[in-house]
Parts: C-alpha cells; structure tokens; sequence
C-alpha cells in the first residue's frame, strides 16, 4: 500500500509540475540556508569542548573601578594564578598567557631567513596540565619548563623549517631572545578560544616571570578547579586573598570567575584581553532566529502550495472517500507526498548547500568545509530533520484536506473552508511579518554602518601607514630609517608612536589632588611630539611637548585630550601648566598641551580620557608615516626599500591605519551581511508562498471572476479586487512586525556610545517594499485568471 502512496504521490509531482519546481525551490534553499546556519552554530556552541577538563577550568578576570567607571577585564596581575594555586585549595594548576610584548609582532629569524609572527604567547607549564594539546614533536613535561624554550605549531614548523625536524634548533626574537624549539604541538582546531602558532615559556619573560606584583593587569590566566567547585564560593575566598595581600585603599579592582564553556560566547563585555576572536551569543542567537524563521517559512510555503496543488486533486480524495477510503489512509498517503517532496529538497539543499558554500563562508566570515556534513551528529539531524519537516509540512494537507466530507470535496457546504482559508491568511501574515522584521533590521544595520564609516574620527587615518620597527637592532637603525623617510617628497610626516588610535595604549589613571580616591582610568601613549601633525589631531591650547633629553629630569611632558581635563574641571586654556595627579608618580606629569577629543576606541565606547607623553617608561616600535600624493603601491614599495636599507635583519611589517580601524566594525559589518542575504532569501521564499495561496484563491474564484467578467468588470478592477484582500494581510504583516523589529533594533543600536537616532522611516520603507512585492506577485496570478475567457470558466463541469 504505501509502495502504491510513493506512486501516486510521485505522479502527482510530475502532474503539478510548476507548483513542484516551486515547492522544491523554496524548500531546498531554505534547507540550505538552514543547513548552513546550523553547522555555523554548531560550531559556536562547541568551542573548546574537545578538553577533557572543559567543565573543570575557569578564567579569572578582574573588575576595574575608577571612580564612578566601571570596567570587566580579562587579564589579570602575574601574581594572581601562583597565588591562588598556594592560597586556594580549589585551584589544581594554573597557566599565565603573555601575548608577546603585549600583542605586538614578533620578529623572527632563523639563520638567514627572516619572519613575522602575530601569534606567539609565553605561558607557564600549567598549560598541559589544564588544556589538551597534542604533542607531535618533543615531551610536554620538559618543552616549557626552564627559560629561552619555545613550541610552535606544525604549520609553522613546516612554515620556518620545511621538512626537517625543528626540535632543538635556534630561533632569534626581536634579537632580545634566542629559544630553543622544544617541541611541536598540533596547529589548534578552528573551535578553540586559545589560538596560538608559538607557545614560549613564561620564564623567558623575566621583567614579567620574577617581578611579582599586584598592579599591572596583563596576563590572562586560566585555572584548573577541582570538580563541582562552587563558583560563588570560590569568588568570596578569592576577595579574601586580596584582602590578605593589599590593604583596602589600594584595591582598585575585584576578582571574577568565568566557566571555560562560556568564554568563548559571553566575552563581547569584556576588555584588556590577551587572546582573540571571541564570539557573540547574541549573533549565535540572531543565526538561530535566522535559521528557524527561514526553514519555518519554507514549511509555511510547502503548506500553501500543498494547498493550491490538492484544490485540483479535491475530488480525487471525494471519489477516493466515496469509495472507502478512511481518513487515516489519506492522512498516511499525504505524508508520504510530502516526505517524498522533503527528501528531494533535502538532496537539493544539500547540492545547493555545497555549491553556494564560497558565498555563505564570505558571508558569515567562517570557513566551515563540505566534510563538516560528515560528522555523525549533523548525519543524525539531517534525518532529523526531514521527519520533523515532513511532519510540520505535511500536517496541514494532510490533516486539513483529509478531515473534510465528500460533499464539501465536491463543491458542497463551502463554510467548512473558513477556517482552513484563515489558517493559510495566517501563515502568510506570519511569513511576511518575520520578513519585514528582516528588512527594517538590514535598513537600520546599513545605516548605522554608514553613519560609522563617515563619522569624523577626531584624527585623519587616510594614507597613514604604521611600519614595525621592532625588529630594528639598533635606535641607529631606526633614526637612519627615519632620516631616509623624512628625504622623500611624498612622505609628510614621520613620527614614533607607541600605538595608535584603535590599538591599545598603556592603562594609568587620574586623581584629583584633595581627594586622591576620586581617579579616572587613562589610556597613556609615548610617543614623538609630530605625531599631533602625522594624525592631524587638533590643538585646542597649548603645544606639543619636547622631547627628553636628560634622564634625570623626572618631569613627563604630557598632551592631554579633552575628556582628560574635563576630569579636573578645567578648559584647555587653564589647564596648560597644571598637573595631571597620579599619571606618573603623584605630580610629575606636567600639562603642555589639550586635544579635542577623539576616538582611539571603537564607536561601542565612550570617548575616554588619553594621554601623549614624552616619558620613556614603554617602547615606541611603531614608525607612523603620513603619505601625500604619489602611487599607494610605488610609495609603499619606496618605504619598504628604505626600510630593508637601514634595518636589514628584520622583516617588514606594515598596517595602514584606514583599514585597521575599519576593522575594529568587521563583526557588525559581518552581522549586517547575514542579516541582509537572509533576509532576501527569507523575503523570496516568503513571496512563493504568497505566490501560491493567489493562484490557490484565483483557482477557486474562477467562476466569480468569470461571471464579474460577463457583467462588464475590466481586468484592471478584477485585478484590483483580488490583489486587495491579499494586501489587508500585507497591512496586518505590517502591524505586526513594527513593535518587534522596533524591540530588537534598538537593543543593537543601544550596544553603541555613538549610533544614529532610530530612523522611523525605515518602517515605512520596510512596509512600502512589502507592499510592492506582495502586489507584484499577486497580480501576476490575478491578472493571469482576470485574462481567461469567461466561457470557459463558466463552462459546466
């Protein structure tokens, strides 16, 4: 019998073949989208599960107060981890990471070849005891467990070594430190918080391995908890400890603990990072709405084209009734339609899945790859899925269609249809509803994105390019460098900076002077006094300061931005020659200079108090070089000769300050990219279900529009009367999606300190667009059904 159901339901697929092409169409593609989605997901959710101690580890982070400022941190002082591991019983092992030279590039060489490394952090032994890392070459017991010793990946292995064994060979960092390779470790899956290509021990960093301290936060530091360890509990001994070893005046910050498995989602809060590349749970949760709502649309549309497609086939299931059938069997028979139905469109998804899967990567800035279909858990969840889409598509055929008398099959007791009829109004006011939320969310995001990318950024980053000079041996070396920059014509400025705006500078604070507990935090940044010109920051009063000559002077020049001595309450004016307390011991820091303000942080933050400095407590490793005129790529080329010419043992390394702040907005650029592409897609599939319930409606009016026809109605006022019921759902649509999108939208807009006022218009942009497309699908089947001769819709049946 039901080889018999698999017949019947595959000729009525070929019988109907242009509501099939379109039911397979919409169903396919939203199983791929889905699909996609869903491994995406799946991916967020795993991160950092393949540890066997995942439920056990723990990373400490710090709450900074400053006066009435607030700020999460994730690193942490040095002493922290060795202390706990003594003062807290909870606590099995501990792992400080360094990110070297606080996140700058290393500049390696191994014996005549020259490199860059981006990712290289020096940690403790610890870390084996607490992470899974597989080692490939070398013994984990040993590979960290004294100064200069150094792991690295396999691809880097292969990268710096080709195919000889890179374990105890000689590797120069920044011509400070010679390590020795002690070990190879496999490259870091892609779903891991820790992403490192070279792990050196935290010995070799002696300034920061021996010089213990409570002061500067900058290590993150991960610990091992015994099972079941009551975090809550662990968070009040741990204020103990603090209690114990800083007295109370001097505590600025306290301790929090985050569970490994939630790191990698819920860390967007937090700042003073040493790794990167977290996730967003919000994102995962607006991919998860996205995935749902496409694939709940898609079933949507299977219903309302079921719908339209068995209108034709309603005396079939009369004769069929009349004959004996029983519901059951026809419920049975409608199911096996629409597995059928849902297992084409799966295989389709899957093709369609594999070849849009370059787009979906770019789109969602991820690298998921055709294997991940493989893994046993998505195998499952693709049969999963096809029941449960068999199940939910096929219901409402299944159970509506079926449950009706022969009589009403057969044209009789026409009031049975009502509620049928106000379930598929239904399903289509939910359809379009979900896909104005969508529009007026992708209109809100582009404008938002727009307004960030021309809003003044306080500073000019165009043709400004930051050139590392950390490799440089010599400050011979680098004033050659810039002797020779300074001789070419299309070269403005040069300057020497510690960071730059975007990148983080050193963390310091302010005090007022009669009462030293009101402090404000301070991002501090030494650098050249040109650096005003190479970034043209405007001086509101004062100059730029000098720079130090004398090492014994202990007075720091500083340049102070606006925020900065609104703090003292002061105006530019008044606040030249007054000290700034507690930037640099209690009142050695002089002010020569205010800036307006601007933002070295991205448009999610508050503009914040900054300092420029003359004061040589950090490096300047960053050449900044104001381009003018001339060929982009000739002038880079020029540079980098020069460069090669006075640092000959060092690679070259360059950011151009234009694309490193457009990507401080890469994730709500990435977010305004999915939002966008799914809703077309979701907007698409939305429209062949509006498709299908007018060419559902136009079939069952024929007769209506026949006789409308024969009393002299034009076609443009038939049109108009069938189009208009379809737009008054439209209209509900409308109503509907206003207050949610409204609800959603402005949460996103409240994440930025800087972001536009919510543009009303977009709703009745987002309505109009809605509106036109519904008219646009619908006309075409009314005014296909007003066109056809009223002869032979009245002909008797």
């Amino acid at each position: 019998m039901v080889r018999n159901y698999f017949k019947i339901a595959w000729r009525n697929i070929k019988k109907n073949g242009f509501f099939s092409v379109l039911n397979l169409f919409g169903l396919s593609v939203g199983l791929a989208i889905f699909l996609y989605l869903f491994l995406f997901t799946k991916q967020e959710l795993s991160f950092d599960s393949f540890h066997k101690n995942y439920k056990n580890i723990a990373k400490v982070g710090v709450t900074a107060t400053f006066g009435e400022e607030v700020n999460k941190w994730g690193n942490v002082p040095n002493i922290v981890g060795p202390t706990f591991a003594q003062e807290l019983p909870e606590v099995k092992a501990y792992s400080r990471f360094l990110a070297h030279s606080f996140g700058k590039t290393a500049f390696i060489n191994v014996n005549d070849k020259k490199f860059t490394e981006k990712n290289l952090m020096w940690t403790d032994p610890g870390v084996f005891e607490i992470f899974d890392i597989p080692m490939l070459q070398g013994n984990a017991a040993t590979a960290l467990d004294a100064p200069n010793k150094l792991m690295i990946s396999k691809s880097t292995a292969e990268k710096y070594f080709g195919s000889e064994n890179p374990v105890g060979k000689t590797m120069s960092i920044d011509h400070q430190y010679d390590v020795i390779v002690s070990g190879v470790y496999a490259d870091f899956p892609a779903n891991s918080t820790l992403q490192a290509n070279m792990l050196g021990s935290f010995a070799t960093m002696e300034w920061a391995s021996k010089e213990l301290h409570w002061s500067n936060a900058s290590y993150e530091t991960y610990v091992l908890l015994n099972p079941n360890t009551n975090m809550a509990a662990l968070t009040k001994k741990a204020a103990g400890v603090l209690d114990k070893y800083v007295p109370k005046n001097e505590q600025w910050f306290s301790f929090w603990f985050q569970p490994f498995e939630e790191t990698h989602l819920y860390s967007t809060d937090i700042s003073n990072q040493s790794t990167s590349g977290y996730g967003d749970k919000n994102q995962v949760n607006i991919l998860i709405g996205l995935a749902l709502g496409i694939l709940l649309i898609a079933c949507i549309n299977y219903m309302n084209l079921a719908t339209a497609q068995s209108q034709k086939n309603q005396k079939e299931v009369g004769i069929s009734k009349v004959m004996g059938a029983t519901q059951s069997s026809l419920i049975t028979r409608f199911y096996v339609e629409a597995f059928l139905m849902v297992s084409l469109a799966m295989i389709l998804g899957i093709v369609v899945f594999i070849v849009g899967l370059p787009l979906f990567n770019y789109i969602a800035s991820n690298t998921i790859g055709v294997l991940d279909l493989l893994d046993p858990m998505v195998l499952v969840s693709l049969v999963l899925i096809t029941l449960v889409l068999t199940l939910l598509a096929g219901s409402y055929p299944a159970l509506m269609i079926s449950s009706f008398s022969p009589l009403s099959l057969f044209g009789r007791k026409e009031k049975s249809f009502i509620s049928a009829e106000g379930i598929r109004k239904s399903l289509v006011v939910l359809q379009f509803s979900a896909s104005i939320v969508l529009i007026i969310s992708t209109i809100v995001f582009f404008t938002q994105l727009n307004f960030i990318q021309n809003k003044k950024l306080g500073f000019d980053v165009n043709q400004v390019v930051s050139v590392s000079t950390e490799g440089a041996e010599t400050s011979a070396q680098i004033n050659a460098l810039i002797n020779n920059l300074k001789g070419e014509s299309f070269i403005k400025s040069v300057s020497r900076a510690q960071t730059y705006p975007g990148a983080s500078g050193s963390g310091r604070t302010l005090s007022m002077p009669n009462e030293p507990e009101k402090v404000m935090s301070i991002q501090s940044n030494f650098t050249s006094p040109d650096v005003f010109e190479t970034l043209n920051i405007p001086m509101l009063a004062g100059k730029a300061f000098e720079p130090k000559t004398n090492d014994q002077d202990t007075t720091v020049q500083v340049v102070l931005n606006k925020t900065a001595i609104d703090f003292y309450g002061f105006t530019p004016e008044e606040a030249i020659g007054k000290t700034a307390y507690n930037l640099f011991g209690w009142n050695n820091a002089k002010i020569v200079g205010v800036v307006a303000d601007f933002h070295f942080e991205d448009f999610h933050k508050p503009i914040g108090a900054y300092a420029f400095h003359n004061h040589a407590s950090e490096g300047r490793p960053n050449l900044l070089i104001r381009c003018e005129g001339g060929n982009i790529k000739s002038n880079l080329g020029t540079i980098e000769s020069l460069f090669k010419q006075s640092i000959p043992n060092s690679a070259f390394e360059y950011t151009f300050l234009d694309d490193f702040t457009a990507k401080l907005y890469e994730s709500d650029k990435q977010t305004y990219r999915i939002v966008l592409f799914f809703s077309l897609t979701a907007i698409l599939i939305a429209c062949l279900g509006l498709f299908g319930l007018a060419a559902y409606t136009a079939e069952q009016r024929i007769k209506e529009i026949g006789v409308r026809k024969v009393l002299g109605a034009s076609v443009s006022s038939i049109v108009g009367h069938l189009s208009k019921d379809f737009l008054k759902l439209v209209f509900i649509s409308i109503l509907i999606a206003t207050p949610v999108a409204w609800y959603f939208v402005s949460a996103w807009l409240s994440s930025f300190a800087f972001h536009v006022d919510m543009p009303w218009w977009a709703y009745g942009v987002a309505g109009i667009l809605a509106i036109i497309m519904a008219f646009a699908t619908v006309s075409y089947q009314s005014l296909k059904a007003a066109m056809v001769n009223p002869v032979k819709s009245l002909k008797s049946e």
